[in-house]
């Protein structure tokens, strides 16, 4: 099988490379990032994480080609534009990349005979939701340019679904945890940097909020 892993140089995606390599030793392994992240390495400096894929594409997503889908099976599409700030800073940008480059990655997918294509669609689609767990038949109430890109990719990734391209979506909850490119601005992790560096977890609200 061979994958092409889009955003591989970031926090998700080294990790996500590495699992595949754990899991699918045999399986070719393509990432396509644009390296803006390249030097921020966690742990040891020495040791890249692009070490587990067998090409690496240093190339900006809404540059990419019917020819960087050659020969491949799957695409774990993670690239995007990836906080609110930056998506509410910079809107139409982060519908550009995070929705119609989606929609238009997925469909050179397809017509390069790609069978899979898996999203990294967000949990904050919800938006501010009130009572139980969401679902996938719940309420959508996105309140960020950011969570707008991501329902609207969606929207426009369901007509490319059917017998030829599998297509699935996931609502990730918050990301958290180590990653050889750390984040430090999401939530938990902030927590624990800021417990490790000061000894004080400072919450920035009133407490009642949850998150997933």
């Amino acid at each position: 099988m061979n994958i092409l892993i889009t955003g591989n140089m970031g926090y998700v995606g080294s990790v996500v490379a590495r699992r595949l390599r754990e899991k699918l030793g045999a399986a070719t392994l393509v990432g396509a990032d644009s390296g803006f992240f390249a030097h921020c390495l966690a742990g040891d400096g020495e040791v890249l994480p692009e070490r587990v894929v067998d090409t690496q594409h240093f190339v900006d997503v809404r540059r990419m080609e019917p020819r960087h889908l050659d020969g491949i099976d799957a695409v774990v599409h993670l690239a995007g534009i990836s906080n609110d700030p930056i998506g509410n800073a910079y809107e139409s940008v982060t519908d550009e990349i995070n929705h119609r480059v989606s929609v238009r990655l997925a469909r050179m997918a397809r017509e390069a005979g790609v069978r899979r294509f898996v999203f990294a669609s967000s949990c904050s689609v919800y938006g501010c939701a009130e009572g139980a767990a969401r679902s996938e038949e719940a309420e959508l109430n996105p309140l960020t340019a950011y969570a707008r890109s991501k329902i609207d990719a969606e929207i426009g990734l369901a007509p490319l679904a059917d017998e030829r391209l599998l297509v699935t979506c996931l609502r990730f909850p918050t990301a958290c945890g180590m990653s050889p490119r750390l984040r430090l601005d999401l939530v938990l992790n902030d927590f624990v940097a800021s417990a490790v560096a000061t000894g004080v977890v400072r919450v920035i609200s009133d407490g009642t909020p949850w998150r997933p």
